[in-house]
């Protein structure tokens, strides 16, 4: 163990005597160069995307250089750069009829696109339910708009 021990404290001495970076100025480099080349990329990126994306309720939605349609989404996992996606189902069938994919973290905008990509496949007894996630005044005057004839309960709305 003694030997062990001495072999150990050897090196370690070896090691401090050593000076503290070698390679300083050529790490500097590296990273100057590195950094360069990040802002230009970023350069041209804000170039080609002038526009800010707004949200439903006009804040800015935060870009991704490598993916800018995307969006910030809360997950049970934390909140991840991606997509919400929609689907329309017949239940009677069993079938997805309309699925659409959003660069946005909020449900709430996207019943009306949805709704009025299936409005051809409705019929008068078609009953649209949705889960609290889509509920919103906006979504309920649009829904009226959309299936009750012009006048009716309008007033009361607008």
């Amino acid at each position: 163990m003694e030997a062990a021990a001495q072999v150990m404290l050897a090196r370690h001495r070896a090691n401090d005597a050593l000076a503290v970076e070698p390679n300083l100025s050529e790490k500097e480099a590296r990273r100057i160069e590195r950094l360069t080349t990040d802002a230009a990329r970023i350069r041209q990126w804000l170039t080609a995307n002038p526009d800010e994306r707004q949200g439903a309720k006009g804040k800015v939605i935060k870009s991704n250089r490598t993916d800018n349609q995307s969006a910030k989404v809360a997950t049970s996992k934390g909140v991840i750069q991606g997509y919400t996606g929609v689907a329309a189902v017949d239940d009677r069938h069993q079938i997805i009829v309309e699925a659409q994919a959003h660069g946005t973290g909020s449900e709430q905008a996207l019943l009306m696109p949805m709704v009025e990509a299936v409005s051809p496949l409705c019929t008068s007894d078609t009953l649209i339910t949705a889960d609290a996630g889509y509920h919103s005044e906006a979504n309920l005057n649009g829904l009226l708009r959309q299936y009750l004839p012009r006048g009716t309960c309008m007033k009361s709305l607008t």
